[in-house]
């Protein structure tokens, strides 16, 4: 199933790369910089995804938190394994993505920081966010982690 959060006009996408405006994407489509299955023309708007402009230009100039699958499962498994400083770690992080979210910019979650970077999940709104957490619980429960302390 195709995700549209990772699609983006070429406004959209020029915002978050730091362009003046979609003329940079326009040129790197007339210089075949894209793949022909990265974008699409949807009658006057140009589309494309977060991987392609990724791949063309690099990481996104609008985005406070990269985070990738690795470092979400190393902490998942030193908090498995009770290793000091894992929640505590975890929780920054999911409070960093909390706040990003708050000031209207994107969180990216890749496979890793080493290349080919694929996206796994992009949070752009609250609710996507939230989305996130719930997932997160559900697998921390699956495995019998409590991230969250009890209230008192």
């Amino acid at each position: 199933m195709i995700d549209l959060n990772q699609v983006l006009t070429f406004s959209e996408a020029a915002e978050k790369w730091g362009f003046a405006n979609g003329n940079t994407l326009r040129k790197a489509v007339e210089r075949n910089k894209f793949d022909e299955n990265e974008i699409r023309k949807s009658g006057d708007v140009w589309l494309t995804t977060y991987e392609a402009m990724q791949r063309v230009f690099g990481q996104p100039r609008n985005l406070e938190t990269v985070i990738s699958m690795e470092e979400l499962s190393q902490w998942i498994s030193e908090s498995y394994y009770h290793q000091e400083d894992s929640n505590q770690r975890l929780h920054e992080i999911l409070n960093k993505m909390n706040e990003t979210i708050l000031k209207k910019k994107t969180v990216i979650i890749i496979t890793s920081h080493n290349s080919p970077q694929n996206i796994v999940r992009v949070l752009k709104s609250q609710s996507d966010f939230d989305d996130f957490q719930k997932s997160l619980n559900r697998y921390f429960q699956s495995i019998s982690i409590n991230i969250y302390p009890k209230e008192k």
